[in-house]
């Protein structure tokens, strides 16, 4: 596997650990005075995990698929996710 997608999944992985300590901590944290602390900053991390894997999964899903999609489609996902657009070569 690319480096990149290794990386586009770990940080995956992490979003979801995340996204269930952000659940979790509330009920794990009953009784003290940090709970809304550290919900707050798992909840952060979470949404830096997740967009951040989104985002390199992202170009390369759409690096790889780009040539398929209609012109118009393809344009826009070009633009949001800032990728060069897919050109073949002929050699």
């Amino acid at each position: 596997m690319e480096l990149k997608k290794i990386v586009g999944f770990v940080l995956f992985g992490l979003a979801v650990v995340t996204f269930v300590l952000t659940y979790s901590f509330p009920f794990i944290l009953v009784g003290t005075k940090k709970v809304v602390f550290f919900t707050a900053s798992v909840y952060v991390l979470n949404k830096v995990f997740f967009y951040s894997s989104i985002y390199i999964l992202g170009q390369q899903f759409i690096t790889k698929i780009g040539k398929y999609l209609p012109r118009w489609v393809e344009k826009k996902l070009l633009k949001i996710l800032k990728v060069h657009p897919v050109v073949e070569s002929t050699s």
